[in-house]
């Protein structure tokens, strides 16, 4: 399993709970969850797309919580992962 500097998994794939990312610069305080979301060739998701095969993922982009936030808006407060995938256009 590959690792990123400043991105930490919390949880993990076991019976129905899907795991949650912290990108460097978001937080995990009770008044301000802030976890990243997913980009998946344009379409956003709060929640880990477990639908893609990792056979097709052309490219990984991490983004920090700024530079997410200027892109997406407040949704991406603890960053974005975005991810291409071979054909998409």
């Amino acid at each position: 399993m590959g690792k990123f500097p400043g991105v930490k998994v919390i949880g993990n794939n076991v019976g129905n709970a899907t795991p949650k990312i912290i990108i460097r610069g978001g937080s995990l305080s009770m008044n301000n969850q802030a976890y990243a979301v997913y980009d998946v060739d344009g379409l956003l998701y709060t929640d880990y797309p477990g639908f893609i095969d990792p056979q097709q993922i052309k490219s990984i982009t991490i983004l920090r919580s700024l530079a997410a936030t200027n892109k997406y808006g407040g949704i991406a407060r603890g960053g974005a992962i975005v991810i291409r995938l071979k054909g998409a256009k």
